[in-house]
């Protein structure tokens, strides 16, 4: 049997999916392309392809020949032969059938057509990599989030949602395969070979709602016990620390420094506080463009970290224990994700990592909670930042299912609108969603849309800003005794409302102390960055203590 060329004609020959124009398959490319009976074929098809992948064009580092011939490495490979290599390769990417081109619409966007892929070069990230053409192919053989340029030009294929089609493929299981848990109706009793689907881990047993606080434990020795104390004083059972991944393994790959980890966490077991650990910001060596917050260029590197850090914090460690972790924050946001532009195809970027981190933090310690990364709050549709909601549709459709590569959802809830309670665009001043605290039952629909509704969801931040001083966040600023009853009445809200799938809500947050009224976070605190409490902090204190929430 050949390999299918997936941008073949009766399979997806198109060049606009999604809002993106990708350049036509060129016919005097393809006419030059060697054959596979010509005399040297190896070599012939090896420097076709050296030639007219280019690794600059208009004066634009595109690595495009250098993305073909790194795809698959010796590791990979079972070998060193230069020459087998790139005919693996060739088996991923096919021939080049098209020049470099840019996006008519985006000149920021630089894209080459292979016969079974097309390469992206994103010219703000400085960034190559493939488009994830598999979900394009699945949303038009589902019609489950089809973009309306694909569906328009594939009007007339047989592939037009024959999955669901009562009348396309008949006498198939074809359908089966886009439905979880389906099995063949062709297939005879024999199931001898079959691989089977993974089994999901079950749901995390976890109170509805249960009492978390961000903190600032990191490099804070001095204040560390005195944060802890007032998240237990407060019958608070989780905190939320960043460990970040650079001031582990800095020093270079598999080199732990793991000094200021165990001190957070032994002081967390000794107040008997639970850790959501946040797992981001890369060290120096894992990136090439030493982006300030961004994946690995290599995941393994990330799902390495993983492992060893929930290996060393397991139950049963003389260091204690962490019981969550977060897969990095806020990946709908181009500063969270190395600077690279967000969209559809970064979601699937960001599955493959929660995909790898998933299975080496449930190898290590079968019982960790992997919290899927908090999204951030926005109505915004730009390559820095897109729609939490729309974003997280994203995530299910590359393949986002809990007890396969998340536990809990990770969610942000740091609100704009003024009362916890308003009904979604109900208030004049704030005409979108992302606004209020309420955003979150559309992640919940979300959620339940994808059949995970026995999935809760855990706010990981969520607050409201007293800011007097930025203007940027003053427009929407509450007072702190605001701020105070807020916080009550979300904890309120979501007891009677969102029982039984809303989990640890963490509030944002305790200050840090080095916090000055110049810094925007100072005002979203409920404590002083001298420990004293502000309104807020008095507040949650005695509707703990009083069983008020």
């Amino acid at each position: 049997p050949g390999t299918l060329n997936l941008l073949d004609d009766g399979l997806l020959p198109y060049t606009k999916m999604n809002g993106s124009t990708f350049p036509a398959p060129d016919d005097a490319i393809k006419a030059k392309t060697p054959k596979v009976s010509d005399p040297g074929y190896t070599g012939q098809i090896l420097g076709f392809v050296g030639t007219q992948a280019v690794d600059t064009f208009d004066g634009q580092p595109v690595n495009f020949r250098k993305t073909f011939f790194n795809t698959i490495s010796p590791d990979m490979g079972g070998t060193d032969d230069a020459n087998m290599l790139g005919l693996l390769d060739l088996e991923i990417w096919g021939a080049p059938t098209s020049a470099p081109a840019y996006d008519p619409n985006n000149h920021d966007f630089i894209y080459q057509r292979f016969q079974r892929g097309i390469m992206h070069f994103d010219k703000g990230c400085g960034c190559t990599q493939g488009l994830l053409l598999a979900d394009y192919l699945k949303a038009l053989l589902t019609g489950q989030n089809l973009p309306g340029d694909l569906a328009t030009q594939a009007a007339t294929s047989p592939l037009l949602r024959a999955a669901v089609s009562a009348n396309a493929l008949t006498a198939t299981s074809f359908g089966n395969a886009f439905t979880p848990g389906a099995g063949s109706v062709a297939a005879g009793p024999s199931t001898a070979g079959a691989r089977p689907l993974p089994t999901p881990n079950p749901p995390p047993n976890i109170a509805s709602p249960d009492y978390g606080m961000s903190m600032f434990l990191w490099n804070e020795p001095a204040t560390t016990d005195r944060d802890l104390k007032i998240a237990s004083g407060a019958a608070f059972h989780w905190q939320k620390t960043v460990f970040p991944w650079r001031a582990i393994e800095g020093a270079g790959r598999g080199v732990y420094n793991w000094t200021e980890a165990d001190r957070v966490v032994k002081a967390s077991a000794q107040n008997n506080v639970k850790i959501i650990a946040r797992l981001d910001f890369q060290p120096d060596w894992a990136r090439a463009d030493h982006a300030n917050n961004g994946p690995p260029d290599n995941y393994q590197d990330y799902n390495d970290f993983v492992t060893a850090f929930v290996s060393r914090y397991k139950p049963g460690s003389t260091y204690g224990s962490v019981d969550a972790v977060e897969i990095w924050n806020e990946v709908n946001l181009t500063r969270e994700w190395g600077n690279q532009s967000i969209s559809q195809a970064q979601a699937g970027d960001y599955i493959r990592l929660l995909n790898g981190a998933y299975a080496a933090a449930h190898a290590a310690n079968p019982n960790i909670i992997v919290i899927s990364a908090g999204l951030s709050p926005t109505g915004v549709h730009s390559t820095s930042a897109w729609d939490d909601a729309e974003y997280l549709q994203w995530l299910f459709d590359a393949g986002l299912k809990g007890g396969i590569n998340y536990d809990v959802l990770g969610a942000h809830g740091n609100t704009q609108a003024p009362e916890v309670d308003a009904p979604l665009n109900s208030l004049p001043n704030f005409p979108h969603p992302s606004f209020y605290f309420r955003r979150i039952e559309q992640l919940r629909d979300e959620q339940v849309k994808a059949g995970d509704s026995n999935r809760q969801i855990w706010l990981l931040e969520f607050g409201w800003t007293s800011d007097q001083v930025h203007p940027s966040y003053s427009w929407y600023a509450v007072s702190e005794d605001k701020k105070a009853a807020n916080i009550v009445n979300a904890f309120e809200y979501a007891r009677q409302h969102w029982t039984p799938w809303i989990g640890v809500m963490t509030v944002w947050t305790l200050s840090d102390p080095t916090w000055t009224p110049a810094a925007e976070e100072y005002w979203w605190a409920i404590s002083n960055p001298d420990g004293t409490p502000r309104a807020a902090l008095t507040a949650v204190n005695a509707a703990r203590q009083s069983g008020q929430i």
